[in-house]
């Protein structure tokens, strides 16, 4: 069965819940002297790091290690099998071989930048857990300044700038974005900024379709395609009910599980 039992599903689980990309890698089969028996597992991070298990130490694991590294490193690394032979030009001396299996995970946690602080802002960041995404809440004022108050203990990071756009360009691509802010000229300049740097998994505004015709009819002025601004979503939310806070964070947290699975 290999070292540990079956310690391996709670640490593989602990990748998951985190979304950290990880390898297993398995000693599927032995032929002469090796320094495991067929089951044993480790897995592997992204970055190298030994985080559970072992194969046998010494140069069988450092190879099967760097291997592992490259196979997350490739687009498209999927599972496989590899021989390996522990004679001594290889530094084992064992003098038989081993068949690794290696079965890529490359679970990663989806980000949502929520922007505007207030208290729509605040209701969805705090939605944070049950989206499965890491959060943060951007807002031009200082934390002082933000009403409702920011509670000390928040499921997000709370990000306070003087530009809030600029941090448009530090998001990954697949990215969810949802705007929100306090001004409709900075909701503007963000949507703008978000044209500029392109595609991302979700763009949502908020606010009433008579605010979108007006954002939409400046978009067009300043040259932006219809398919560029088609990307935009406005209004946000599955659907268009209450008007609470809270009512149209769930609304919009829905719309964002679901993008975000797809």
């Amino acid at each position: 069965m290999g070292e540990g039992g079956q310690d391996w599903i709670e640490a593989l689980g602990g990748f998951r819940m985190a979304g950290r990309a990880c390898v297993m890698v398995v000693v599927t089969e032995v032929r002469g002297s090796a320094p495991r028996e067929a089951g044993a597992r480790m897995l592997v991070g992204a970055d190298g790091e030994l985080a559970h298990g072992t194969i046998g130490g010494g140069h069988l694991e450092l190879q099967a290690i760097e291997h592992a590294t490259r196979l997350l490193g490739r687009d498209d690394g999927a599972s496989e099998c590899v021989d390996f032979p522990l004679a001594e030009k290889t530094g084992q001396c064992c003098g038989g071989a081993v068949t690794l299996f290696f079965e890529p995970f490359r679970w990663q946690r989806k980000s949502i930048a929520v922007f505007g602080a207030g208290h729509v802002g605040q209701a969805l960041g705090g939605l944070a857990p049950w989206m499965g995404a890491d959060v943060m809440v951007i807002d031009s004022r200082e934390e002082a300044l933000i009403r409702p108050r920011i509670p000390a203990d928040r499921p997000y990071e709370l990000i306070c700038v003087d530009a809030p756009a600029g941090e448009i360009d530090l998001l990954p691509s697949d990215a969810a974005i949802v705007v929100m802010t306090h001004s409709h000229a900075l909701d503007f300049e963000i949507i703008e900024r978000v044209l500029q740097r392109g595609r991302f998994a979700f763009v949502g505004l908020i606010g009433s379709e008579r605010k979108w015709v007006r954002f939409r009819k400046r978009l067009e002025q300043r040259g932006y395609s219809p398919e560029a601004i088609d990307k935009v979503t406005c209004p946000i939310g599955v659907s268009r009910g209450s008007k609470e806070p809270s009512a149209i964070a769930l609304s919009t947290a829905t719309q964002l599980v679901d993008v975000l699975a797809r």
